[in-house]
């Protein structure tokens, strides 16, 4: 079902009051894969609401209108309804409860199916009073899963999901987006997603799930990420259960001294590199005894780069000393922005190397 939302209030269009009702509602009908459609903010004025409403009820099965529902002369909600109800084609339903003041929510039903409900513009109030409709549409509404996909924007999973997209809600968050999708066709966007659907709620579960379950433990080499990867994993509670440790190796020095990665892959390739990450990668696991790990290298910015590795350059190695995957990858962001990127890649490509082979512990 596809909904919208209209935000009625002159004093809105003129800046003297801000919105606190469209991300919420929003955020709980995208979440139930309810499919938002638009958003429209108008003024006090009966004739411009009659003609909104006329217009989204065209292509929406739900339409969320808030304000105008008071007694003072700019609240003029009322008299809209009653010229939609005058029409012939539209029916009014019960009134909806208001637990926390005294407008009462009003039901209007379109004969082609539309439903529209009008909500008081006191945050406090609407927030209650959508509640009680919430509560109504979750009874109604089928049953739906939340998929975390990494590692895609929203336009390319909607690409890839083809027709199967019209029925789900994207919940964009950081590097991942979650994916409200119908119980009914949940296997079939796993199949199509592949390991860009995660197992988990994010990334970092997914990838403890798969260490646990396999026995396997954990250790990080971190430069450029300067601890960042065991920051995130050990922020689930239980992760001492699975990572060893990590060794943040920011200068060659360190690279050379503690990981024992050898000088001339540094002098010949650069810290930089295919080759310095797999040593990398060695060098930890050597050192800890850790089943995998994961090792990153790279530029983060903003200063560093050059025309070969540009700022935003990374090499990530994940998996064990003699199999492993070792890629590089480039982002634009900032320099959080870009470790941030950095470390949760290499989180995503461990998780990979995990899904694509059946390494247990010994």
């Amino acid at each position: 079902m596809k909904a919208s939302i209209i935000i009625t209030g002159s004093e809105i269009l003129t800046g003297l009051r801000q919105d606190a009702l469209i991300q919420p509602m929003a955020s709980w009908m995208t979440s139930r894969g309810i499919s938002m459609d638009e958003v429209r903010v108008i003024g006090d004025s009966p004739e411009r609401l009659v003609k909104t409403v006329r217009d989204l009820a065209q292509a929406n099965g739900l339409i969320i209108v808030t304000g105008g529902l008071g007694l003072t002369p700019d609240d003029t909600t009322h008299r809209a309804v009653e010229t939609l109800a005058a029409s012939g084609d539209a029916r009014l339903y019960p009134e909806i409860d208001n637990p926390v003041g005294s407008a009462r929510g009003i039901d209007l039903r379109f004969d082609h199916g539309t439903r529209v409900v009008f909500l008081p513009g006191v945050p406090r109030e609407a927030h209650a009073m959508f509640g009680i409709l919430a509560r109504e549409l979750n009874e109604s509404a089928p049953k739906t899963v939340e998929v975390t996909v990494f590692g895609l924007r929203e336009v390319e999973i909607a690409r890839r999901l083809g027709d199967l997209a019209a029925a789900c809600g994207f919940l964009p968050r950081d590097m991942e987006v979650a994916l409200i999708v119908p119980k009914t066709i949940e296997q079939d966007v796993r199949r199509i997603l592949g390991p860009h659907a995660l197992e988990q709620e994010n990334l970092n579960a997914s990838v403890a799930a798969l260490l646990k379950r396999r026995g396997l433990t954990l250790a990080t080499a971190e430069s450029c990420t300067g601890g960042l990867i065991a920051h995130i994993v050990t922020q689930l509670s239980g992760s001492s259960e699975y990572f060893m440790g990590s060794v943040v190796s920011y200068s060659n020095e360190i690279k050379i001294r503690v990981l024992k990665v050898p000088e001339e892959i540094i002098s010949r390739h650069g810290a930089v590199s295919h080759q310095t990450a797999a040593a990398m990668l060695k060098g930890v696991l050597d050192l800890t005894g850790a089943d995998v790990g994961v090792a990153t290298t790279g530029i983060a910015g903003p200063t560093g780069g050059s025309d070969e590795k540009p700022v935003g350059t990374v090499w990530i190695a994940a998996g064990r000393k003699e199999d492993h995957a070792v890629k590089d990858f480039r982002f634009r962001f900032d320099r959080q922005g870009n470790k941030m990127a950095f470390a949760k890649t290499a989180l995503f490509l461990l998780r990979t190397y995990l899904h694509d082979t059946d390494i247990r512990s010994h």
